[in-house]
């Protein structure tokens, strides 16, 4: 195999190289000297070692180039003593290389060869279809093969010698614009005579039926095979058609013309066959067909090669209908997964939705019951420590300490009612996302940014639904929960922007970011994220989590409006 060309010394590599051979294993260190002597000592080396990589790669690049002319000698011993015949002809048709081989084939010397056109070497009535065969090669650039007549050789002539037939195999260099060529003997009349004596006979001994026909499609010749598979005998299928052993109506209309109109056309065609026994057994027959030409292109033959391949479509078509069987049973098992999750999506929904409206009933019956007693507990307490204040020290007192009692249960009740559902939710999504941001503020003391439409956009988010609005506040509480317990974060940005009908809420930290081993959406116990992108799919909207290149998550939230 071919070596890639090793790429030029580079002076700058080759010292770098030395340098890092230098720094990997220092020398002894030098006598005691001062700074300009011990750099000019250390430079010494560095060119040393530089001198002897190069001196390497060198002797390298040399063994490199005498190994690629050795191969090159190979090459050229072992085409000129090749035992097939080779020949290059240029655009014209004259001969511009020529081996031993093809010398002795043409029966001239080598070197005479070069120069001369290939064509003179053959019969006259073949050089035109060999001109034309160079023309189709140069122009297609397809391989191609042709038989041609040799002239007699020099001196043969009245001494009844038949002329040699030529087997012309030919390829386009496109690059060098050659074509190159190998030449076969194909023999003579008697030679050939005998190949095709010992062909009839392998014919006759295979396992596949053979047919031969004729120009006009009627059985010439046929193997034992043949008998053997049909059930006729030679005698009964020469001179007949082949269609005799189809079966009528097996095959779609047009099928046997469009078979003949391919074969003609292209020289070959494969496909099965619906064939009958003599007894009237139907068997399925896996038939080839070619064509044989004569020196100007015309068919003079037909060869159909068949074998009885009943069983194995069989096989096949069983293994079709398993096949399909199974497709239909997994397209049903997934058409019931389908909507067992869609079932499940919905119940989903349905249970944020029950959830929402359940913890909006406790909410308000909080508010409406609780919130109502304790502040009426609270006023008399506190008339009743108006009126302790001045006459019962310790009884006010007293009083002091279950006002203070109340009013913490009171911000606890408050507190209660702002985690189920704040009545800032009333205002707006707008007054809700400003409130949920400054609690998180508050609560962690991280600093934590809100940026809001223009005013356009304001205009535009008051028309959001209560289920919209719900799913945005929802995800932003669980989203600054999330910051708060697992990105160490110092900084939270809160961006609610909507532009042409998009709305996108985003949330963006400086932490540590989302782990590659494990990721918080992929813990089992993530149910939070899990929840939230329920919500925002019965929406019709996408989540995104993903890490910042300069550090810390992003989480976006996207509806097409």
């Amino acid at each position: 195999m071919k070596k890639p060309p090793r790429p030029e010394l580079d002076p700058v590599q080759l010292r770098a190289a030395a340098e890092h051979a230098v720094a990997r294993h220092p020398l002894p260190p030098a006598p005691d000297a001062g700074s300009d002597e011990l750099r000019h000592w250390h430079e010494l080396q560095v060119s040393q070692i530089e001198l002897d990589l190069q001196s390497e790669a060198l002797a390298e690049l040399q063994t490199e180039r005498d190994q690629a002319s050795a191969l090159h000698a190979r090459y050229a011993t072992l085409y000129e003593q090749a035992p097939a015949g080779y020949v290059s002809l240029n655009h014209s048709g004259y001969i511009t290389r020529a081996n031993l081989a093809a010398a002795e084939l043409l029966d001239r010397a080598q070197a005479p060869l070069l120069g001369k056109r290939f064509e003179q070497f053959v019969m006259p009535s073949a050089q035109a279809e060999l001109r034309r065969f160079l023309q189709r090669l140069f122009d297609s650039g397809e391989r191609a093969a042709l038989e041609v007549l040799l002239f007699e050789p020099p001196g043969a002539a009245g001494t009844g010698q038949e002329s040699r037939r030529l087997r012309i195999e030919a390829n386009l260099d496109a690059g060098a614009q050659t074509c190159r060529m190998i030449l076969t003997d194909v023999g003579n009349a008697s030679t050939r005579d005998a190949a095709r004596l010992r062909a009839m006979q392998v014919l006759s001994n295979i396992n596949e039926g053979v047919l031969v026909c004729d120009a006009e499609l009627n059985i010439v010749s046929v193997n034992h095979a043949f008998s053997q598979l049909t059930g006729y005998a030679a005698e009964e299928a020469l001179g007949r058609n082949p269609r005799f052993l189809g079966r009528a109506g097996a095959h779609p209309p047009g099928y046997h013309a469009a078979a003949l109109a391919q074969v003609r056309s292209q020289g070959r065609w494969q496909g099965d066959v619906f064939n009958r026994r003599r007894d009237g057994t139907p068997y399925v027959a896996a038939m080839s067909l070619t064509v044989i030409r004569d020196g100007d292109g015309a068919i003079t033959h037909y060869i159909g090669v068949f074998s009885d391949v009943t069983a194995q479509r069989d096989a096949d078509a069983a293994l079709q209908r398993w096949s399909q069987e199974l497709d239909a049973r997994v397209a049903a098992r997934t058409a019931e997964l389908s909507a067992s999750r869609e079932e499940l999506r919905q119940l989903a929904t349905h249970l944020e939705t029950i959830k929402e409206d359940e913890r909006k009933r406790i909410a308000r019956d909080i508010h409406d019951e609780l919130g109502q007693n304790l502040l009426a507990l609270r006023i008399d307490l506190s008339m009743l420590n108006a009126r302790t204040a001045g006459s019962h020290g310790r009884l006010h007192q007293r009083v002091s300490a279950a006002l203070e009692t109340v009013d913490a249960t009171i911000r606890s009740v408050r507190g209660i009612m702002n985690e189920l559902r704040p009545a800032v939710l009333d205002l707006g999504v707008q007054a809700a996302l400003e409130w949920q941001a400054a609690e998180f503020a508050r609560r962690t003391g991280l600093a934590c940014a809100l940026t809001l439409p223009d005013a356009d956009g304001l205009a535009a988010l008051a028309g959001l639904s209560p289920e919209m609005q719900i799913v945005l506040f929802r995800s932003l509480q669980e989203a600054l929960n999330n910051v708060r317990r697992h990105a160490h974060a110092r900084r939270v940005n809160i961006v609610l922007s909507l532009r042409a009908g998009h709305l996108a809420l985003s949330v963006s930290d400086d932490g540590v970011g989302i782990g590659l081993q494990q990721p918080e959406r992929r813990k089992p116990e993530s149910f939070g994220l899990i929840s939230m992108n329920q919500r925002v799919a019965a929406l019709g909207g996408r989540v995104e989590l993903c890490n910042q290149p300069s550090g810390g998550c992003r989480l976006t939230l996207s509806f097409d409006l």
